[in-house]
């Protein structure tokens, strides 16, 4: 089981109170929800990480194209921030799981000090269970420290073209070292064959700035990609292991290429002024759930391990990690996420739509 985790409109009164989309945070509570149920009850939701991806490219990417576009601190303020919001999360998972599962991650603390424990994931090397999700992290990280040269750099329209070349490349890359690796996994971890979701959410942040009517327009092409990619997915999940477990170069291009058609078609959708999925995202509980769902993803896979030392049901087993895991990240955000997160929003002329990545 570890080592498969290695594996309301926008015009509502929150909305219009705060600057905030509150329907992104509900998308961030699909995303955790899923990766929970996947490494909890073992249902195939993994892609609940690549809709993170997306969304993470969308709202990082506009930080930085407004910061561009102020003439204001740049490359300081961003990466202030993100070690603001990344790192006291981080840290206290370390001690938390460290007291969960031992200290033997410490013989590769420097995947954990330099966030790269996707390399030695994709290449066999295990270390704490507790931070097994660490991986998408470390590729996030990984992105982000070219990602913001690159926008600094390059003018907005070419910067739409490097991102959807990204989007193409991604998947060609796949196929191309698929023969080179004896398993997917390596696919599945290192960052330039995932880099087609981040670039893929930068792209819509940028189209988005040209044209904000971009989600309503495009409505119906959102619901039928939606749809489509869900039938499709749904479909391959009769013989997933196979498939996945297979590492042929077709399916290792186009897997990724299918999560990401469907994430970006659930952010476009979230984004419209209007609709059903606008106002079930906007639901208070799934935007609280959002609002902390960086610190459940970080440690629901410490709970769930502690859980399963209970010998409890599996049910039973799944309901005690949610309840202690939404306990730890309301803890942590109420005593320390919060006043850090608030704190740089309230000094950060951005919209604070993107204040909380």
């Amino acid at each position: 089981m570890f080592r498969l985790i290695e594996s309301s409109r926008p015009e509502i009164d929150t909305a219009c109170q705060t600057g905030r989309i509150v329907q992104l945070d509900g998308v961030r509570a699909v995303a955790v929800l899923a990766v929970f149920l996947t490494h909890a009850l073992g249902v195939s939701l993994w892609m609940g990480v690549d809709l993170f991806f997306v969304l993470s490219g969308f709202l990082i990417t506009g930080i930085l194209l407004e910061r561009k576009k102020r003439k204001q601190s740049y490359f300081g303020y961003f990466y202030a921030r993100r070690a603001r919001r990344i790192l006291p999360p981080y840290v206290m998972l370390l001690v938390l799981s460290s007291l969960l599962f031992g200290v033997g991650w410490l013989t590769h603390w420097w995947w954990y000090a330099f966030f790269a424990t996707n390399i030695g994931y994709a290449f066999g090397e295990s270390g704490n269970p507790g931070f097994g999700v660490l991986w998408s992290l470390a590729i996030e990280e990984q992105f982000y420290l070219v990602w913001p040269v690159i926008v600094w750099f390059v003018s907005e329209r070419k910067l739409a073209v490097v991102a959807g070349a990204g989007i193409v490349i991604a998947p060609v890359l796949r196929a191309a070292a698929t023969p080179f690796f004896d398993s997917f996994w390596p696919i599945y971890f290192l960052t330039p064959f995932r880099m087609d979701l981040l670039c893929a959410g930068a792209l819509l942040a940028i189209l988005l700035r040209r044209r904000p009517d971009l989600p309503e327009r495009l409505s119906i092409v959102a619901w039928a990609t939606l749809v489509g990619t869900l039938a499709v997915l749904a479909w391959l999940h009769q013989n997933f292991a196979t498939i996945r477990d297979a590492n042929e170069p077709f399916w290792n291009a186009a897997l990724y290429t299918l999560t990401l058609l469907m994430s970006t078609a659930v952010v476009m959708l979230a984004l419209r002024k209007q609709g059903v999925v606008a106002r079930v995202l906007s639901n208070p509980v799934l935007v609280y759930i959002g609002t902390i769902s960086y610190t459940i993803y970080l440690a629901h896979v410490s709970f769930i391990g502690l859980a399963w030392r209970m010998d409890l049901g599996r049910y039973e087993s799944a309901l005690a990690a949610a309840a202690a895991t939404l306990a730890y990240a309301s803890a942590s955000w109420f005593l320390i996420e919060k006043r850090l997160v608030r704190g740089q929003a309230h000094r950060s002329p951005l919209p604070v739509a993107f204040a909380r990545d």
